[in-house]
């Protein structure tokens, strides 16, 4: 992340895969469509079926619809946003429509046995389940099946039951929702408001409700319009990571403060902090980042994505 070696970002091929076609897609959708979007489209998407599952241990996947996919819900996830995204915009075939409806099966029947799945080998991370809850809501939506919005729906009951811990909403689980990491985190706060926004799902509002009350701050005064959201609890130092991204300022996450761009944008009340955030964003040299995309493509897509996205 921002050309740093040691701040590896494993799965950042799939991010920017995706992430660019939910920009090319919101294009599409406001009216504003790409030249040749779907043969884009259809190319991210190969990318995201090709190279990008490598992190995730595809090996040792599952065929769906001619297809080895690795069994992280994260990869699922992002993959099903990213046809249900082609589907929504009008821009599907019958080879992505196919694998749209194979793909929300196979979730179906995996959350049927677990409901919280793991993002990397044994790993849980709830807030990666968000990108899967919201794509099988709009699978449920587009393609009029009952069992992926009730899917959807269970998968975020569960996220909302793990937001209403006295920790809050944790880090990271066991695979029978024992605690690992119990402290809330800006960052997955922000990454499941976000999601849970795209596909227009009511309990977005909790947790970037939560976020921005008790995360997002103005650090230079309140007389500015600059704000910027901390990884940690007040009062918490703990260390920036991979998800963090840098810390600086005392606290202040660029990851969690780049998602809540996005999520901000998605809710309906918390408008301003979404145009404070870019105010900062553009303080700390976004612009030369997003004029130079080939030089920082995961951060040129993430910011492209939060200043366009809208719920689907």
């Amino acid at each position: 992340m921002l050309g740093d070696a040691a701040r590896s970002f494993i799965e950042a091929q799939l991010l920017c895969d995706a992430h660019l076609s939910f920009i090319l897609i919101q294009a599409t959708l406001d009216g504003h469509p790409v030249p040749d979007t779907q043969r884009r489209l259809k190319a991210l998407l190969a990318d995201a079926l090709g190279r990008a599952r490598r992190p995730f241990n595809a090996q040792k996947g599952t065929r769906v619809a001619g297809h080895t996919l690795p069994h992280s819900v994260l990869y699922r996830g992002y993959v099903l946003l990213m046809l249900a995204g082609m589907e929504r915009a009008g821009l599907a075939d019958a080879e992505s429509t196919a694998l749209f409806d194979a793909l929300a099966a196979q979730l179906v029947e995996a959350l049927s046995r677990q409901l919280l799945l793991p993002s990397f080998g044994r790993t849980i991370w709830p807030c990666d389940s968000a990108p899967a809850a919201a794509g099988l809501l709009l699978h449920g939506r587009l393609r009029g099946n009952a069992d992926s919005r009730a899917a959807g729906e269970r998968l975020v009951a569960r996220l909302l039951e793990l937001a209403d811990l006295p920790t809050g909403f944790p880090a990271k689980v066991d695979a029978k929702g024992r605690l690992v990491e119990p402290t809330q985190r800006g960052t997955t706060l922000a990454w499941t408001g976000a999601f849970l926004g795209m596909a227009a799902h009511p309990a977005a509002r909790r947790f970037t409700a939560t976020l921005v009350d008790g995360y997002c701050d103005h650090p230079a005064g309140s007389a500015l319009p600059l704000a910027a959201c901390r990884e940690w609890p007040r009062g918490v130092k703990g260390p920036e990571d991979s998800a963090s991204g840098p810390l600086v300022f005392g606290g202040y996450s660029l990851g969690a403060s780049a998602l809540a761009i996005a999520a901000t944008r998605l809710s309906g009340e918390h408008g301003q902090w979404h145009l404070h955030l870019l105010n900062a964003a553009r303080e700390m040299g976004i612009r030369d980042i997003v004029e130079q995309p080939g030089k920082r493509p995961l951060e040129a897509s993430l910011h492209g994505w939060g200043t366009t996205v809208r719920p689907w």
